[in-house]
């Protein structure tokens, strides 16, 4: 094994500080097997903060789930995305939530009233509310069993844990202590420390150094003010999956400079994970390097402090002795030494480009052919900013570049582009996109007056163009529907998306489950509304986002 030249503090199994002094409720097993994780409370994930921890299911699906407290169920949520199949328990007791996400199915009495649900409103997706008398549970009763549904990247479940009063997600493995082990410390995978752009300068320049585990060791040198940063992991026994850092500490000579806790969160600020992060190291090379640096709007200050924003001033010739400290639930810490060496030099002036947008307030920007406007509060610090346009032969407008991709936003705004040359009858077909080298995705949009207004939420490069393709439909292995008496097919869109689909037998609604990871359509046959052994005329109507409609029609006997 790769020896890290850093120093190890053992394994120390005790409460976290956050929970040290208060008593949790006891919360049951939601799974009768061995707990392990696949995923824990808080990662940085796209976009979001993971609001649970994902318990492996041995591979599989199918294991019973199980309520972890008396409570009655306050929503159920069906999506061929997201969550999947999901129950909500309300634990009135303990003032908790428990969210059971990726359900293959669900229990038998909670089944049938989600089926009447379906049925009635003639369509797969739900997300219904449910009053405290409506759907009451015991603790230790199933309430469905585990599955892959929705975004899952495999078999397992997800678990929330709630405040009830405040909707914010709770990390749920205070309550799991006792059911799972853990005595392996967080691991480093780099340090890095950034320049303040016309500020500070590292190793002479206005760039980052990145220092890989075996130059841990090594000095930086620097001048002016700087921003830390680290990539690293959690660790836990009896896996070899990486995790979400809990808790972050860095001190400078000593004293604590920066502080991070992730334990809650509210779900209204997810957004500004991005904010943690060296976002355009994230956005352009996919590596999720941790900073220091609190932006103007501080949106996360009840989970991070820092002194003077973040950064460091070297203002002398001297060496500065550091240290990330990296702390998970069961107090195993690792603590990283280094050193940053104060050494004179230049530093590099900048020059503003663009606009100078105000974070606090609204702003709105326009040239030629396109208009943007940012709500308050849109970004997280004041930033630079302009819009480009450049010819193309591909769209039917201009790609114009809008600002820098790599800027997080906290949440959408509206961008308008001109249509040069309107001229197709069927204004629907109009969609406005986001590009990104060969990856094209659509924005939501619609057409009036001639122009396209869209509500994306990410900066980078945007165009118009249309869509008249209908979607496809794909039939797999129709010669078995008659044996097995489950349809299954696939459909796909080649740009806008599956907006809406329909199955039919015999003229009757039929409830076909979409899988939105593999855009699978299936349903099995039910002897209570359909007749056996006969034969059966099958419909199927998918439409996209820009309203083109695919029909299919078949015959099969069962």
């Amino acid at each position: 094994m790769k020896q890290y030249r850093y120093i190890f503090t053992a394994a120390i199994l005790t409460a976290s500080s956050a929970f040290c002094n208060e008593k949790l409720p006891e919360l049951a097993k939601p799974l009768n097997i061995p707990l392990f994780l696949s995923g824990n409370f808080g990662e940085l994930r796209n976009n979001h903060f993971h609001s649970g921890i994902d318990l492996k299911t041995q591979g599989r699906t199918g294991l019973p789930v199980f309520s972890m407290d008396d409570g009655y169920v306050s929503r159920i949520v069906v999506s061929p995305w997201g969550f999947g199949r999901a129950v909500y328990v309300t634990h009135p007791t303990s003032g908790l939530t428990t969210v059971y996400g990726h359900l293959e199915s669900f229990s038998p009495k909670i089944d049938k009233i989600v089926r009447k649900m379906q049925y009635e409103r003639e369509q797969f997706s739900i997300d219904t509310e449910f009053k405290p008398d409506e759907l009451p549970v015991k603790r230790g009763e199933q309430i469905g069993k585990s599955g892959n549904a929705g975004s899952s990247g495999g078999p397992h479940l997800h678990l929330d844990v709630r405040d009830t009063d405040t909707g914010e997600a709770l990390d749920p493995l205070p309550y799991f202590r006792r059911h799972i082990t853990d005595n392996v410390a967080p691991e480093v995978r780099a340090l890095a420390l950034y320049p303040v752009k016309g500020a500070g300068a590292v190793e002479g320049t206005d760039r980052p150094s990145v220092h890989a585990p075996a130059e841990i060791t090594k000095p930086y040198y620097a001048w002016g003010q700087v921003i830390p940063a680290i990539k690293a992991y959690d660790r836990m026994s009896g896996t070899h999956n990486i995790y979400g850092v809990k808790y972050m500490t860095l001190k400078v000579d000593g004293k604590e400079v920066y502080n991070r806790t992730i334990d809650r969160f509210s779900f209204d600020n997810t957004r500004a994970i991005h904010t943690l992060v060296d976002n355009d190291a994230v956005v352009n090379h996919g590596s999720w390097m941790m900073w220091t640096l609190i932006p103007q709007s501080a949106p996360l200050s009840g989970m991070v402090n820092a002194s003077d924003g973040g950064v460091i001033d070297i203002d002398e010739e001297r060496d500065y002795k550091c240290e990330w400290i990296l702390t998970d639930e069961y107090g195993n810490t690792r603590r990283v030494p280094f050193v940053i060496q104060g050494r004179k030099c230049d530093i590099a002036e900048v020059s503003p480009y663009g606009d100078r947008l105000d974070y606090k307030g609204r702003n709105t920007y326009s040239i030629d052919g396109i208009k943007v406007d940012f709500p308050a509060g849109t970004f997280y610090s004041d930033i630079d900013f302009s819009v480009s346009k450049n010819p193309s032969t591909e769209y039917m407008t201009p790609i114009y570049r809008v600002g820098d991709r790599a800027v997080p936003i906290s949440g959408s705004y509206k961008l308008t582009i001109d249509i040069p040359d309107d001229t197709i009858e069927d204004k629907s077909k109009y969609l406005m996109v986001r590009t990104n080298g060969k990856r094209v995705s659509r924005v939501d949009s619609r057409y009036e007056d001639g122009c396209i207004t869209g509500t994306p939420s990410a900066l980078g490069n945007f165009a118009v163009t249309t869509d008249t393709k209908a979607p496809k439909i794909l039939p797999e292995t129709p010669a078995r529907w008659s044996k097995t008496g489950v349809i299954k097919v696939k459909i796909s869109d080649n740009l806008s998306g599956i907006n809406t689909y329909r199955g039919e037998i015999d003229g009757k609604f039929a409830l076909f489950e979409l899988d939105g990871k593999t855009g699978r359509l299936s349903f099995k046959m039910d002897a209570s509304r359909w007749t056996r052994g006969t034969k059966h005329d099958l419909v199927i109507t998918v439409s996209d986002a820009c309203g083109n409609t695919a029909r299919h029609e078949s015959k099969f006997t069962w």
